[in-house]
C-alpha cells in the first residue's frame, strides 16, 4: 500500500513539473518543489516496491 501511495503521489507530482514547464506565463512561479516531491516520492515507492517483492516472494 505504501509503494501504490507513493507511485500516485510520484505521479501527481510528475504532472505538477510537467505543467509547470509549460506555463503560459514563465515569471508566475509557483511554491511547490515538483522535482524534489517527484524523485523523493519515487525514491519511497522504488524501495517499499521492491522490499514487499522480496518479502512476498521470500519461502
Amino acid at each position: 500500500m505504501l509503494a501504490l501511495g507513493a507511485l500516485l503521489l510520484a505521479i501527481v507530482a510528475w504532472l505538477g513539473d510537467w505543467r509547470r514547464a509549460r506555463r503560459a506565463r514563465p515569471d508566475a512561479v509557483g511554491c511547490m518543489p515538483w522535482t524534489a516531491v517527484f524523485m523523493a516520492a519515487l525514491l519511497v515507492a522504488v524501495v517499499a516496491g521492491s522490499l514487499a517483492l522480496l518479502t512476498w516472494l521470500s519461502p
